[in-house]
């Protein structure tokens, strides 16, 4: 077999003008949005998931014993559901694509174990305090929370450096 080789370096080494660097960025960027949109949850996962967290509230609230034969049936479900939408095998069988793994930093972890602290807290503190309908007002700020601010944190997680 005979080896090709260029005749000039100029060949092997061209620098793009600055146009056809401007339409690479470009396809870059515009291949990462598609990735992301592609990645995202359909805002009617979200806005179910809230309806479903205000309703489980509403049942709690109302029909308690209902909770005590199929409470932790429904719970079970509900994070069968999230681990299904939230890890590679899971989002493989709903069809959805996926994205390599991030590592977390040490900075996220120190972040998320606060928020959960804090929100640990605040429930105590609630609990505490004997506020009427809690566990009701919980799931409806909770399950708003879920509908519209879920698609806003998932975009934002997809998009992090």
């Amino acid at each position: 077999m005979e080896k090709v080789l260029p005749e000039k370096l100029e060949d092997i080494m061209s620098v793009p003008t600055p146009e056809e660097a401007q339409h690479a960025l470009r396809d870059v960027d515009a291949r990462k949005q598609q990735s992301v949109d592609g990645s995202r949850s359909s805002r009617w996962w979200w806005i179910g998931g809230g309806v479903a967290v205000i309703a489980y509230g509403f049942v709690g609230e109302f029909a308690p014993g209902f909770l005590d034969d199929w409470g932790t049936t429904i719970v079970g479900l509900l994070i069968v559901l999230a681990v299904l939408s939230t890890t590679r095998w899971g989002t493989r069988m709903l069809g959805r694509r996926t994205q390599p793994r991030r590592q977390s930093t040490s900075r996220q972890v120190r972040l998320g174990l606060i928020g959960a602290l804090g929100s640990l807290a605040v429930m105590l503190v609630l609990m505490r305090l004997d506020v009427p309908h809690l566990a009701l007002v919980v799931s409806i700020v909770g399950g708003l929370l879920l509908a519209f601010a879920g698609p806003w944190w998932e975009h934002r997680m997809l998009v992090r450096r």
